[in-house]
């Protein structure tokens, strides 16, 4: 009687490329080969589910995944490497696609580019932060939430008083935020009691909101000091720099050491300007789009504050004024303020103004 043998498939000291198209029900994956593609399927949103088939079917390989950034976060990431898979999080706007991926785009089509691209060596990972760091992150960008749920309710305010023509005294105007504000919003006498009923609803929504921001930003303030307190301090030397968007400094960047040089770092933050070269022309324009959408907006009004507190970020407003428009000017500004602000945390030494 013959014995049947079976040989058992072995992929070892073979690498094998995983493009994951991740939504919340499912994940569309492309496995690749260094030569063909061998696998395109949907998994359950599971990493032990991806890693359980991966072992079944191409058992002692080396994994290596990647995932657009985007709802899911670093929890997947975190959970890909724990199981073994070498994975990496990419930006979207990185991912190398044919014209025809832009007319014809699916699930499938997203995960064979992550895949092929990833293979090829075209991809590089975007800064995972721990979770500790992203969950300050977090807290300091619910605060900025909160902050735009507090002008869209002041707005919807002066929208109320628009419609029923009344109009805002100029003192109130000037200052939004006083006592005395809302105290003449409450005294104001309405024809018929609907008309108070909705003012009032939307006074009692604007001190909540205000309520839970102070409170958020007190924690805030905790958070920080306990991560670092000599950096939290020595950054609101900057001028412009208040506590605030120190917090958002410390939160957004993490660990400055990440930066190899000013130019990475400026990038990061979204102060370079578009570059269109070509043969012998270079055509410098306006500021990327590419940015850290939280942190930018947080220097460009620093900025507006360093050069009335700082002669030498004046003079150097003035000057690039001379040569341009206000607003170009003042993103010039911004970003010399983000090359002393990297000082100040690489060498964690105070700033000291009026030196250009």
């Amino acid at each position: 009687m013959r014995t049947q043998v079976i040989k058992k498939i072995d992929f070892s000291e073979q690498n094998l490329y995983i493009g994951l198209d991740v939504h919340k029900k499912s994940w569309q994956v492309t496995v690749l080969s260094e030569a063909i593609c061998l696998k395109t399927f949907t998994s359950p949103p599971e990493p032990n589910s991806l890693f359980h088939f991966m072992e079944c079917n191409f058992p002692g390989a080396s994994y290596y995944s990647a995932y657009e950034a985007g709802f899911s976060g670093y929890a997947t990431h975190r959970q890909l490497n724990a199981l073994g898979i070498e994975n990496i999080v990419v930006n979207p706007a990185d991912i190398p696609r044919r014209d025809k991926d832009s007319h014809y785009k699916t699930d499938k089509s997203d995960s064979r580019m992550i895949a092929e691209a990833l293979r090829a060596g075209l991809l590089k990972g975007i800064y995972v932060f721990d979770p500790e760091s992203e969950g300050f992150r977090g807290l300091f960008r619910s605060r900025l939430a909160l902050a735009k749920d507090i002008r869209r309710t002041k707005g919807r305010i002066k929208g109320f008083l628009a419609f029923k023509s009344i109009s805002i005294p100029g003192e109130f105007i000037r200052n939004p935020k006083s006592s005395k504000y809302l105290n003449w919003l409450k005294g104001l006498d309405f024809q018929f009691p609907t008309a108070r009923i909705q003012l009032d609803q939307l006074i009692n929504n604007l001190l909540f909101l205000m309520e839970q921001r102070r409170m958020l930003e007190q924690k805030l303030r905790d958070t920080a000091r306990k991560r670092d307190r000599h950096l939290f301090k020595i950054l609101q030397t900057v001028p412009g720099i208040g506590p605030i968007t120190a917090i958002g400094i410390m939160a957004e960047i993490g660990e400055i050491g990440r930066f190899k040089h000013f130019k990475q770092f400026a990038s990061y933050v979204g102060l370079v300007p578009r570059l269109h070269q070509s043969g012998e022309k270079d055509q410098t324009g306006s500021i990327t789009y590419r940015s850290n959408n939280y942190l930018r907006p947080l220097l460009i009004e620093s900025a507006w504050q360093a050069v009335r507190a700082d002669p030498a970020m004046l003079k150097y407003y003035q000057e690039n004024c001379l040569k341009g428009n206000a607003k170009k000017a003042i993103v010039k500004v911004a970003r010399k303020l983000l090359s002393k602000i990297m000082h100040v945390m690489r060498n964690r030494v105070k700033y000291e103004r009026g030196i250009a």
